[in-house]
């Protein structure tokens, strides 16, 4: 295939106008690469006899001529080679390095023509043009690889960007998603890569996964009681509105709808007894619960010395290669070792590592990496707006810890482990140690009880360990730095293999982990700085307004956002309540969120700062104010404002455009304010809870404010010892949310 015809299957011929200018400028620019980057340049300088620069105004006009059409196949390289724009015009004699990066893509270009590689033209095209915006989110790795990666030849180019690439890879750097888009570009040249083919047998999958669709779930709770005996949790979700995720909506309300008891052996008198089935069966939900206290007297836990010296002898094992040192042996003693790092299930991580799911353990064996998947399943990012992850809290929910080189290289060796082979060792375990009880279960959960009671709270051990990800809906608002997660794990590792004769193979392979300085957590929760800017925009809002409407529902929008912002309140109609719920002076509001919603019934105290009582009160004399003014214009008005000082309605309203009152709901604040803030109504509890952890407050303060106590646990039971006084420590620490936000009162 000639040159002419290469560069006519990136530009094709079409009635547009500026298809030969285009065609033109292409050569031009590929002809300033480096004549050995490909060995194609030549023939560029031959075809090149009257070099064509297009001026920027130029090329912004045939950009904008694109417009609505800039991912059509035929527009693809036009619409690459126009966004150039922005850039200074091109001057042949003394390009910039940019200009030589855009030279060198061009070259690549020509190569994918050739190899019939039309998705690697498709995919360099599109995201050059998105990169080269100096407004785009990826504008920074684009600045990388001209200025930093790129060189006068492929190879050379190829090894910087695979080194960076590995670089983003050991970092966890949520950037390497990005990346690897223009690295496959590279990589694809470079190492002569066939176009990707995939054989679909059978119809294609349609169907597109919905994370509101109702379903009912059943959790088997086992090893509660030393029995064969598995507790059933049944529990059903219905269908949610708005996209919410009907995971955390059913986990604000943890209750199972029912639980049965499934029993592997019943006696006479159990099988023909609806009394003793239903006795049994709660005995064993108060056990299942009992267990995930994790309180040190538990004797379903194993003491942290113990569980060293398992770890300690598991390792001995390991290393012992005489004679009787079976592969099969060895195989079950690695998955319990496994087991003891990682926090998982043996069957867990046997079905993960040998379905090569990569969802706890990833084994490259190629590239010698074998790392422990620290992975949150929660709501992903749903907003789809360029450069939201600019402004969102934590940029990833998933990163990547190694784990001993000895075990990994061990597991490259596909297999399931021997349950017969698995009993035995904990058998010879039991005996050896001298221990009077030792599970499965016990070893399973060793890594917990050590990060819980040891180590970090006990979000962060179910971030690491995935346990009670099903019960626990905190999960759903956290936000932690990675590097913080990764100091908690090496330091309940280092707890672990505090005994074991060989550290070096046990425990300082995490000593050369470097990871960058994002968080993992909630998708939902926006930076401090975007926060600030909605809120003061909100206020703003109510001051410029002139109708007395208009500026009584934008106060009562901005109020919203402050009381939900400052007391962690649900996002639920009526939220944060009635006044008569408010203690203003003592710095308390008793407030129900959950089943009851915005009753006076309610169940749980919440932290008053100053910064909102004081614009609660400007609030309640402008509702007086409000009903003076308007009494004899609209006398409806004043009689809906009188119900809200006398508690007969929520402090929070919106007048509707029939002067109807109705309480302030998600659905009229998402109507009115989605063109400013794109996140589900509920962030502000989200950005609450980044806060309260960021100070350090205590975890079970952090709990029973959100009301996120697991069942069986909450703040207010009888059996609970949290006083007052701890729930109005916290308003201080809300106060500080407020001068971080760097929030100002409404002033009318």
């Amino acid at each position: 295939m000639i040159l002419n015809d290469m560069v006519n299957t990136l530009i094709p011929p079409t009635e547009d106008e500026y298809t030969d200018d285009l065609k033109g400028f292409f050569l031009t620019i590929a002809s300033i690469a480096p004549s050995d980057f490909t060995g194609i340049s030549v023939r560029f300088g031959v075809e090149v006899r009257q070099p064509t620069i297009l001026t920027k105004d130029t090329l912004k006009n045939i950009f904008e001529s694109y417009s609505g059409n800039l991912t059509k196949t035929e527009n693809l390289t036009r619409t690459f080679l126009a966004s150039t724009h922005q850039l200074q015009t091109l001057d042949i004699k003394n390009p910039s390095q940019e200009w030589l990066w855009i030279a060198k893509l061009c070259h690549l270009l020509i190569y994918f023509v050739e190899h019939d590689l039309p998705q690697r033209i498709k995919e360099t095209t599109t995201e050059a043009r998105k990169w080269i915006n100096p407004s785009s989110h990826n504008h920074i790795i684009w600045q990388y690889c001209y200025k930093e990666l790129q060189s006068d030849t492929l190879e050379k180019t190829y090894y910087n960007f695979e080194s960076y690439h590995q670089q983003l890879e050991k970092q966890n750097d949520p950037n390497l998603i990005s990346f690897l888009k223009i690295y496959r570009t590279i990589d694809f040249a470079f190492n002569k890569r066939n176009k990707i083919t995939r054989n679909i047998t059978g119809r294609k999958k349609r169907s597109i996964s919905k994370l509101n669709e109702p379903k009912t779930e059943y959790e088997y709770i086992d090893n509660i009681d030393e029995d064969t005996d598995e507790l059933v949790s049944t529990t059903i979700y219905e269908e949610t509105d708005d996209h919410n995720d009907v995971n955390r909506e059913r986990l604000d309300n943890p209750v199972p709808d029912f639980t049965y008891i499934k029993q592997s052996t019943v006696t006479n008198t159990e099988k023909y007894s609806a009394n003793l089935i239903y006795r049994r069966t709660q005995s064993k939900f108060a056990h299942a619960n009992k267990n995930e206290r994790f309180i040190s007297s538990n004797i379903r836990l194993l003491p942290i010395s113990v569980i060293q010296n398992i770890c300690t002898k598991l390792w001995q094992w390991f290393e012992d290669n005489g004679p009787d040192s079976k592969r099969e042996t060895k195989r079950a003693i690695v998955y319990l070792l496994l087991s003891l790092y990682t926090g998982h299930s043996v069957s867990q991580l046997a079905q993960d590592i040998n379905e090569n799911s990569k969802s706890i353990i990833g084994i490259s064996a190629r590239k010698s990496n074998f790392d422990f998947i620290i992975h949150l399943d929660i709501t992903p990012l749903r907003i789809k707006t360029p450069g939201v992850q600019l402004v969102i809290a934590n940029r990833v929910t998933q990163f990547q810890l190694p784990i001993p080189i000895a075990l990994g290289t061990f597991l490259t060796y596909k297999g399931y482990p021997d349950n017969h082979l698995i009993n035995e060792i904990i058998a010879k375990l039991k005996k050896e140690l001298e221990l009077p009880l030792l599970s499965l279960g016990r070893i399973e959960k060793s890594l917990y009880t050590i990060l819980t009671q040891e180590v970090t709270t006990t979000q962060i051990a179910s971030i690491i360990t995935t346990r009670n990800t099903k019960k626990r809906a905190d999960l759903w608002y956290c936000s932690h730095p990675i590097e913080e997660v990764k100091q908690a794990y090496a330091k309940a590792i280092d707890i672990l293999t505090k005994r074991c004769h060989n550290r070096q193979l046990a425990f300082n392979y995490l000593d050369e982990v470097k990871l960058t300085k994002d968080s993992i957590g909630s998708q939902n929760s926006p930076d401090y700085p975007i926060v600030s800017l909605f809120i003061e925009h909100l206020r703003k809002k109510v001051i410029t307004t002139t109708d007395f409407i208009k500026k009584f529902n934008a106060y009562n929008l901005w109020l919203w956002h402050i009381s939900l912002l400052l007391t962690s309140v649900r996002a639920v109609e009526g939220a944060p309540g009635f006044i008569n719920q408010f203690n203003l002076t003592a710095g308390l509001a008793w407030i129900s969120d959950k089943e009851e919603r915005a009753t006076s019934n309610s169940q749980r105290l919440i932290p008053i700062c100053s910064f909102l009582a004081s614009a609660i009160e400007s609030f309640m004399s402008y509702l007086e104010q409000f009903a003076t003014s308007y009494k004899y214009l609209e006398p409806q008005l004043r009689n809906d404002v009188l119900k809200i000082l006398n508690s007969e309605r929520p402090l929070l309203n919106y007048i509707d455009s029939h002067n109807e009152f109705h309480s302030l709901r998600p659905g009229i604040v998402a109507k009115e304010l989605s063109d400013n803030l794109r996140f589900k109504v509920d962030w502000t509890r989200h950005v609450g809870q980044r806060f309260l952890h960021e100070q350090g407050v205590d975890e079970s303060l952090v709990l029973a404010i959100f009301g996120h106590e697991m069942m069986g646990q909450e703040a207010w039971r009888k059996q609970s010892s949290l006083s007052i006084g701890d729930i109005i420590a916290v308003k201080d620490i809300y106060q500080k949310l407020a001068d971080e936000l760097q929030l100002e009162q409404v002033a009318l």
